[in-house]
């Protein structure tokens, strides 16, 4: 049995033991799991939480409360190594009845799910450090309380990878995944040249040689989803570039992140079979010019964004499937428009504002 593999398990029993757990059975699940000092850092507004207490009192227990009978569904699970560190990664959903309030979201009494990306260090065979992704904007809106324009993209669920195409947790090919991962990050390079997206924009006969024609790029609530490299160009590419037009990678040596893994740039990057992650806290910054993306006003901000993708191949090693989790929330809170702040007094139209 592949090490890599016993990692693989060792994510999914976490997730499992988090949706059998409430009340004290949520810190027995942490500590089963992961060291007493694990390292989470989770989408805006928890952003980094020192050790599992405290995690558990500030994440996962007003989750619970919120989702009593919630369940952790993983769409496909990667792992590998990365700057020295043994690595695993995941994206999925949490689905269950929103029975409560959570983060000032209203309760809908019924079936709701929370997008979600994992990507963890193992050490010494437990979890060492979290990053924890959510799409909580998609949350609000399937509460009915969406923040922003209608998305360009589509809405709906993200798709999960064909049940054939591997990145189980029964098994890890890293051969093929060096190859996945190579064209991965020959195609990132490209897009942050702008050479990428001036492919796809090109017309049908001279489609990118990284990505398959009918490509699905899954984006997070206010980009939504998109298929065909022509959809990702009009329903992404083209406003992302609008809003940010100085946006920039941030590349890192790899004896700086063997050093540091809280370096800006990619703190995990690994392929497994047909799949590969990469993500970064923050892995591109970006100055706020332009007005189409989420139909916000440019705000004149210079932001980081922390961003995760998980690609699928096909058998050419064309990238077909894309999806990305970004913090949408942190943000627009550094271009100065707090979000769940506003909810608070949407949720509840009789809230004021000032005194008196």
């Amino acid at each position: 049995m592949h090490p890599h593999t016993d990692h693989k398990r060792l994510l999914a029993a976490l997730l499992q033991s988090l949706s059998d757990a409430d009340g004290a059975a949520i810190d027995d699940a942490l500590a089963a799991h992961c060291h007493p000092d694990c390292v989470w850092r989770v989408f805006h507004p928890f952003n980094d939480l020192s050790g599992n207490a405290e995690a558990a009192a500030r994440f996962w227990g007003p989750l619970r409360e919120a989702f009593p009978d919630w369940e952790a569904r993983m769409a496909c699970v990667l792992a590998g190594e990365y700057e020295g560190r043994d690595c695993v990664s995941t994206w999925g959903v949490l689905m269950g009845n929103l029975a409560r309030p959570w983060l000032g979201i209203p309760a809908t009494q019924g079936l709701c799910a929370l997008r979600f990306g994992l990507n963890a260090v193992v050490r010494d065979g437990r979890i060492a450090k979290v990053y924890l992704l959510l799409d909580i904007v998609d949350l609000m809106r399937q509460a009915g309380h969406y923040p922003f324009r209608r998305m360009p993209g589509s809405a709906e669920a993200w798709a999960f990878p064909p049940c054939d195409s591997g990145a189980t947790g029964e098994s890890v090919d890293l051969e093929l995944g060096a190859t996945t991962l190579a064209n991965v990050r020959e195609m990132q390079l490209g897009l942050a040249k702008g050479d990428e997206l001036k492919n796809l924009g090109a017309t049908r006969n001279r489609h990118s040689p990284h990505w398959h024609p009918n490509m699905m790029w899954y984006g997070p609530a206010g980009i939504g989803s998109s298929r065909g490299q022509r959809g990702f160009l009009d329903y992404h590419g083209a406003l992302f570039i609008q809003a940010f037009p100085d946006r920039e990678g941030i590349a890192r040596d790899p004896t700086v992140g063997a050093q540091n893994p809280d370096a800006p740039g990619h703190y995990i990057r690994l392929g497994d079979g047909h799949f590969a992650v990469t993500a970064g806290w923050p892995s591109l910054y970006g100055t706020h010019l332009g007005g189409q993306w989420l139909g916000l006003a440019p705000s004149g901000k210079r932001v980081e964004m922390r961003v995760a993708d998980w690609y699928r191949t096909d058998r050419a090693g064309k990238i077909i499937d894309n999806w990305v989790m970004i913090d949408v929330l942190h943000i627009l809170q550094q271009a100065g428009l707090d979000v769940l702040d506003d909810l608070r007094y949407a949720a509840n139209p009789g809230l004021k504002r000032w005194p008196g």
